[in-house]
């Protein structure tokens, strides 16, 4: 007999009944286990850790994309470890996870092969103020960070899971930030983005690694006839476009609902690392979310 389909409400009471918080603590520290560890300690000196590296990141990266501080983390370190933790621990280990390790961790937790690409980016709130230069008069304007996304879409299961992240400065453009992600990446899919992705450099590497552009074309003209960007231009597909590339806000739309959207970090390192909790967040929930409607659909009657 067919399966029954699960209805949205269903899937997220599922998530919450079947997996608590620990559940979650366990999966990342497994995820980080199969990654080895983050960072090591670089002399002999002071106090001997409490607690792996491993450890650590896994319990500081299920609080960070709950927005909990770091007070917080304290006072639920117990629940979690071994033993409690005071607070500027917790600080002081964060800053030294490794952008690249977080990044490995968001890929890692994707276990799923999509025929559509999404690439999107938005910016990141800070509270910062730093001095800009402003049409000659000196004014403090708040820093904000970038993070650049690949979202995989699968329509039939409308499944999405982040493929690669990158965090950066707000000022790196949109086809600069894929063009990091995708150097990574080799498939035979779709890829669609707007206007922004519509570059040269990023239409090369994309016929490099096999992918199929479907990025809506800018007015300008195009310089060079034979170029892969004129061939993109020319076969550009306007209703997949139209069809498909709203889904990447889904992403956004949640790490907004939940409040990680803004970093309250001030240093650069750390608040990399608060931009990638986004995608973090949104993989492991979908891991979850999927492994649960595999065992829904394989137990009902």
């Amino acid at each position: 007999m067919k399966p029954k389909p699960i209805s949205y409400w269903k899937r997220y009471d599922l998530l919450y009944k079947n997996y608590s918080k620990k559940d979650m603590f366990r999966k990342l520290k497994h995820e980080c286990k199969k990654l080895g560890k983050p960072y090591k300690k670089k002399d002999r000196r002071g106090r001997k850790s409490k607690f792996s590296s491993i450890e650590y990141t896994a319990f500081i990266c299920l609080h960070k994309i709950f927005r909990k501080k770091y007070r917080e983390m304290e006072l639920e370190s117990t629940l979690y470890l071994k033993d409690k933790a005071d607070h500027s621990t917790f600080a002081r280990n964060y800053d030294k996870i490794p952008e690249t390790y977080i990044e490995m961790l968001i890929a890692n937790l994707v276990n799923k092969k999509f025929i559509y690409w999404i690439a999107d980016s938005t910016g990141i709130s800070t509270t910062i103020r730093v001095e800009r230069l402003i049409q000659g008069t000196r004014n403090k304007a708040k820093l904000r960070d970038k993070l650049h996304l690949i979202v995989g879409y699968d329509p039939p299961s409308q499944t999405t899971f982040i493929i690669g992240a990158k965090a950066t400065d707000y000022h790196i453009s949109d086809s600069q930030g894929a063009i990091q992600i995708i150097n990574n990446q080799k498939s035979e899919s779709y890829i669609l983005g707007d206007s922004a992705y519509d570059s040269y450099a990023l239409h090369e590497l994309v016929k490099e690694k096999g992918l199929i552009p479907v990025i809506k074309p800018m007015n300008n003209r195009v310089r060079k006839p034979m170029s892969a960007r004129a061939k993109a231009k020319e076969n550009f597909n306007l209703n997949m476009y139209q069809e498909l590339r709203g889904v990447v806000e889904t992403v956004f739309g949640g790490a907004t609902i939940c409040g990680i959207i803004t970093s309250f970090s001030k240093k650069t390192n750390c608040r990399r690392l608060d931009s990638l909790m986004i995608a973090l967040r949104h993989n492991l929930l979908a891991s979850i979310r999927l492994s649960l409607r595999v065992f829904y659909a394989t137990n009902s009657v």
